[in-house]
């Protein structure tokens, strides 16, 4: 497998820092007009300095278990990290692969013994590069490591083409053809984001988690083939500024304007790509792109036991500790907000004020102690019924997620509307270019 990380990585990503997590695709918008998808810019910018070919990726799939179990539909060796063949195994099969006291990594089948040898090792299919881990199927091979008594890793490793094929159709959802180029945006997306956070967990062996802690990456159950095209249809395509990969963020609905990367996130820096953009349609008065989604405005309440349910628990994790139980909601009031509608918060709990600014907001007023997150932090509106104190709270909003970056509710109906991918990247994505990296 190739490996292209350290030299160019170095120098090119200079600054690029892993990101917090993207959001999650609104489920279901219905397409309204169809569209005739663009075939890729026949100009390119490519980056200086980068190789031309695809550099594959290493997903941590099995994280630290007691027991693994590993096979595929072909014959497949298990080999050292210098190719040796330490054992073999026949078509179908499934070893449980485990780690000993000393480290050594071990395996079985059929209740018999049949590897024990130092870590790392190799999974590598014969004929056909598809593998099973736990009972799912992923593209490339499996690499095992051994990461603490008794525990063991198993690293899906992956072209970075075959891994967008399993993450684009989780992040956006499964498409019509109508909505190809929304798709293509997703890819381009996740490829930039991805290469921006290679070696993001290098401490554990791998690039990627398989969960929201990164991009959600399904193997090959999730794969389809409208999304498949448009990954193939986007190849080697990222989205980069002043000749780097910016950090590609994106959120499910905006709710009409996109949020500065500061605005939903005070404590990081502003960056000239990651600005407030407006997704109204042209033309119009009060219609966005993203209106269709089911979350463009919304409302959630909490009676008194509710909040304080949920304050006791979030508060506490917002003040490190320093709250640890809440006995009086005694007022919760907007005080600003920035230029999206992200807004600023003062929650009177117990005699103290504290302030929730933007996306905090969202982890602290959360609907339910267990629950999710807030939708979003662009508020309308925040009303109370008082009895001395807060018995019953309200608030109205709009949009689903951070909205930094590219909104994929509004993605999917810019698409549908005739929007080519690079037109919906740039819509949501100031001052960049579509560049080609491979």
């Amino acid at each position: 497998m190739k490996r292209i990380l350290t030299a160019w990585l170095a120098v090119v990503l200079a600054g690029c820092t892993p990101g917090e997590k993207l959001g999650a695709p609104e489920p279901g918008a219905t397409p309204t007009r169809p569209t005739t998808p663009t075939a890729p810019p026949t100009s390119s910018t490519r980056l200086p300095a980068l190789p031309d070919t695809e550099p594959d990726v290493r997903v941590g799939i099995t994280i630290d278990s007691t027991r693994t179990s590993i096979g595929a539909a072909v014959e497949f060796d298990v080999q050292s990290v210098n190719g040796r063949v330490l054992a073999s195994a026949g078509a179908g099969e499934i070893w449980q692969f485990e780690a000993k006291e000393d480290g050594r990594i071990t395996a079985r089948y059929n209740d018999r013994n049949v590897l024990d040898a130092p870590p790392p090792v190799r999974v590598v299919p014969r004929d056909l590069p598809f593998v099973t881990i736990d009972g799912r199927q992923y593209r490339g091979e499996v690499l095992l490591l051994s990461t603490g008594t008794k525990k063991v890793t198993a690293i899906n490793i992956v072209d970075m083409e075959a891994y967008l094929l399993g993450v684009v159709p989780r992040e956006m959802g499964k498409r019509p053809a109508t909505e190809i180029e929304a798709l293509k945006a997703q890819a381009v997306a996740a490829r930039t984001y991805a290469i921006g956070n290679m070696g993001g967990h290098e401490n554990k062996g791998f690039d990627f988690y398989a969960t929201v802690l990164d991009q959600v990456y399904g193997g090959t159950a999730d794969e389809d083939s409208i999304v498949s095209r448009a990954v193939r249809e986007t190849r080697g395509r990222i989205i980069s500024h002043q000749g780097r990969p910016i950090l590609a963020y994106y959120a499910s609905t905006c709710g009409g304007t996109t949020a500065a990367i500061e605005e939903s996130w005070p404590t990081r820096a502003a960056l000239p790509y990651l600005r407030s953009r407006s997704d109204r349609i042209p033309g119009t008065d009060d219609d966005y792109y993203c209106k269709t989604s089911n979350r463009f405005n919304w409302k959630t309440e909490w009676t008194r036991q509710q909040l304080l349910d949920v304050l006791g628990t979030t508060l506490r994790t917002h003040t490190r500790g320093s709250v640890t139980s809440v006995a009086s909601v005694d007022d919760v009031q907007i005080t600003s907000r920035g230029p999206s509608g992200r807004a600023t918060l003062d929650l009177k709990v117990d005699g103290r004020t504290y302030t929730l600014r933007a996306d905090s907001i969202r982890w602290v007023l959360r609907p339910t102690p267990a629950g999710g997150i807030l939708n979003s932090s662009r508020l309308y509106n925040v009303s109370t019924t008082r009895n001395g104190t807060v018995d019953h709270l309200t608030i109205e909003g709009g949009g689903w997620g951070h909205a930094i970056g590219m909104c994929q509710v509004g993605a999917m109906a810019r698409a549908r509307a005739g929007h080519s991918y690079t037109d919906i990247l740039k819509a949501y994505y100031s001052d960049v270019t579509i560049a080609s990296l491979y």
